[in-house]
């Protein structure tokens, strides 16, 4: 099925080389092309490509690394315009994204390219358009959140959104906060959850709205339908004000400034496997433990 294999990896892992060295060995084993991004190559003392340029050239990508790195990959493949998916492998620490664990890459692949028992789960995007007055400044999309917040120094910013859903235009709240994130499913058991939003099932299509430690304790997260558009301004001009595009992407924002965001047309596939579901994930990642009822005599 997948003919061209991209091998992503993220930078300064210990024994990324072998790691590599030994995908790349199984791959070309079962008559699979490889495609090196620049980290990965380097490891080996080569060139690679630039992560646009490969996921233009593959059918299917391997990320070795944490979240980080794949949604940095995610990007990529959006950016190229190419439909194809991505199986994430653990060198990190959490990895909700990266599910699969270093141990378990192999089978993971026989599963892919030997046994063909594997899903291909679509996960949606947000599209983040930034305006400075009516000019139009950037557009991008993200595959976890767009965070508005404040940076070095603790003060609350006052955020007013506004919400449509495809006619007028209602207003949903100003909120007094260090911040406002705006989430996706799969963003969802980020920094939304940190900042003690709800976990949602990643295949959903919805939109989390999730204020920073609110002044207001009864400002709380809130689920919107995935046809809401959103309109995000800064209602006083406060310094350093960034809103942060999936921890990776920053812009500078004052009160001329308005971020409008919608479900983006495109989704990101990812292959997971069948013999694990999303609550395998969730009681591994986050430690929690099954209870377990114990029979007392009287």
């Amino acid at each position: 099925m997948f003919k061209t294999v991209g091998i992503i990896a993220k930078a300064k892992v210990k024994n990324i080389d072998k790691i590599v060295k030994e995908l790349i060995e199984y791959l070309n084993k079962n008559s699979v092309r490889v495609v090196l991004g620049c980290e990965a190559a380097k490891s080996l003392g080569l060139k690679g490509m630039d992560r646009e340029g490969l996921a233009a050239h593959v059918d299917m990508i391997i990320v070795l690394g944490g979240d980080g790195t794949f949604i940095s990959a995610a990007r990529s493949v959006n950016e190229s315009k190419k439909d194809i998916p991505i199986l994430g492998v653990n060198l990190g620490r959490m990895g909700f994204l990266t599910e699969v664990p270093l141990s378990e890459m192999y089978d993971a692949l026989d599963k892919v390219f030997v046994k063909n028992e594997f899903f291909i789960e679509e996960r949606m995007m947000l599209d983040v358009e930034i305006y400075n007055n009516s000019d139009f400044i950037s557009r991008k999309t993200v595959f976890n959140d767009a965070v508005l917040s404040k940076g070095a120094l603790a003060r609350i910013v006052p955020i007013n959104v506004k919400v449509s859903f495809g006619g007028k235009e209602m207003d949903v709240a100003t909120y007094h906060a260090d911040g406002l994130i705006v989430s996706t499913p799969s963003g969802s058991t980020a920094y939304n959850l940190a900042a003690g939003g709800p976990i949602v099932y990643p295949t959903m299509d919805c939109i989390i709205l999730t204020p920073i430690c609110p002044h207001t304790l009864s400002n709380r997260p809130i689920v919107l339908p995935d046809n809401a558009r959103l309109t995000v301004r800064v209602d006083e001009d406060i310094e350093d004000v960034m809103a942060t595009l999936d921890g990776q992407i920053g812009y500078r924002v004052t009160t001329k400034h308005r971020i409008v965001i919608s479900k983006s047309t495109r989704k990101i596939k990812l292959i997971t496997q069948r013999n694990k579901n999303y609550f395998d994930v969730l009681r591994t990642k986050l430690n929690w433990e099954e209870r377990k009822v114990r029979s007392v005599k009287c």
